[in-house]
């Protein structure tokens, strides 16, 4: 009995810890980084972060058990593969063309080869029913060209692709759902009641489709359709969450994916003492909290008017400094920024500008670039007279995710003990601290 019961206990420890491995050869992209990610409620997460060799060969294991959306990206994190496994070992080739990937075919994994050949489905009948219209509109019914169409149109509606795998077939109803587009009060009804059964009902296959963002935000616009006033908006906003938030029960691990949901949709600038009411509910949890919420409230703890920021280290020092604690100055400013940013460009003559005197009157500057070419990074930052740094980690950079940083520029001034005076979006919001 006792050696059996080990036996079930090894066997239930493989089943809880279980992983799978994601391999590739991509032609064109030798000895380049990709970044392997996933998702586990409204955002992905990175996971792990590989380079090819020279033959463009690579392969990484998933650390846990999963089964949803895996997001592959280049170094520049323009180009996406995106893959749904459910929990199965997935093998791939493509070509990387013109900063793209393309031709991407897998070898390995049903779930993902029925995703793939249901999304190459779907692409067919968006060109079937919004591109050939157009096209058929410059022929007349003689010509050759529009023959061809109709045949072409024929045998698309003939096409059914294969969803009988669970997970896809899941995908495809939730897909349905987040697509949905509503022109009048009672379809936002409707459709806020579909997407409200899927948040309190489905199970965690609902976290890894990549779709949890996107429904928490419909819910929301569907909740307010038709409402003109904001304050009519904004009550019936704090409403609905409240509501939602004990139908999802804020202790799971699914009412937190959805707080945390709430979080990344509502902007600070028009929400924020909704928002604070939120994050005092969140820091007053005593269970256990996911690792996104538990970030989010970090994040907003850390950038609190008053609070302490955290330290920014560097690799190397810059100026004899190996942090941001160790630049000494009556204020700092801490940009974060990107030289891909068109915003953040147009930002920095004005920063320039004013670096002069606050340098003058004991200020200083340390910029933290969220870029990924370290080439670009320094044409860009030539003529910078301040600290500037980059780890080459865009948005996985440490101070961003320590920061809650979600768009660039963004500046915060903190004094000379590193306590926040004021956060901003322009250099000139700070001109007159």
């Amino acid at each position: 009995m006792k050696k059996i019961s080990v036996v079930l206990f090894l066997l239930i420890s493989f089943v809880l810890n279980a992983q799978f491995k994601i391999s590739g050869e991509i032609k064109n992209y030798a000895e380049k980084d990709i970044s392997v990610r996933m998702f586990n409620g409204p955002s992905d997460i990175l996971i792990n972060k590989v380079t090819t060799d020279k033959s463009g060969k690579f392969s990484v294991n998933v650390p846990k058990k999963f089964s949803g959306i895996i997001r592959l990206t280049d170094a520049s994190r323009h180009s996406v593969i995106d893959m749904l496994s459910d929990n199965e070992n997935v093998v791939f080739t493509a070509n990387y063309e013109n900063k793209a990937f393309a031709n991407i075919v897998f070898k390995e994994g049903n779930t993902a080869k029925a995703f793939q050949n249901y999304s190459s489905y779907e692409g067919l009948m968006d060109m079937k029913s919004n591109i050939f219209p157009i096209i058929k509109g410059l022929y007349t019914d003689s010509d050759e060209f529009y023959k061809a169409i109709l045949k072409e149109e024929e045998r698309l509606g003939k096409l059914t692709p294969a969803t009988n795998l669970p997970l896809l077939k899941y995908y495809v109803t939730l897909s349905d759902v987040a697509n949905t587009q509503v022109d009048s009060k009672p379809a936002a009804d409707i459709h806020k009641q579909k997407i409200l059964n899927h948040l309190v009902n489905d199970n965690n296959y609902l976290e890894g489709s990549g779709f949890m963002f996107k429904l928490v935000m419909d819910y929301l616009r569907a909740a307010i359709f038709g409402s003109t006033s904001q304050d009519q908006i904004n009550s019936l906003i704090e409403k609905e969450i409240d509501d939602l938030l004990v139908k999802t029960d804020l202790e799971t691990p699914r009412g937190q994916n959805v707080l945390s949901s709430v979080f990344l949709v509502l902007p600070a600038e028009q929400f924020s003492t909704l928002l604070e009411k939120y994050y005092a509910k969140a820091n007053a949890l005593t269970c256990e909290i996911t690792d996104e919420l538990k970030s989010s409230l970090t994040a907003h703890n850390n950038t609190a008017v008053g609070s302490t920021v955290p330290n920014i280290q560097f690799d190397k020092p810059l100026k004899g400094a190996k942090s941001l604690y160790d630049v000494k100055a009556d204020k700092k400013i801490i940009i974060f920024w990107a030289s891909w940013c068109p915003a953040c460009n147009d930002e920095m003559p004005f920063v320039k500008e004013y670096y002069r005197n606050f340098k003058q009157n004991g200020g200083e500057i340390v910029s933290i670039s969220l870029d990924f070419d370290p080439v670009a990074f320094k044409n860009a930052t030539g003529d910078f007279e301040w600290y500037s740094y980059s780890d080459f980690l865009q948005w996985d950079t440490k101070s961003v995710l320590d920061y809650g940083i979600t768009s660039t520029p963004t500046l915060l001034l903190v004094d000379k003990d590193n306590k926040l005076i004021k956060k901003a979006s322009h250099i000139s919001e700070l001109v007159e601290l």
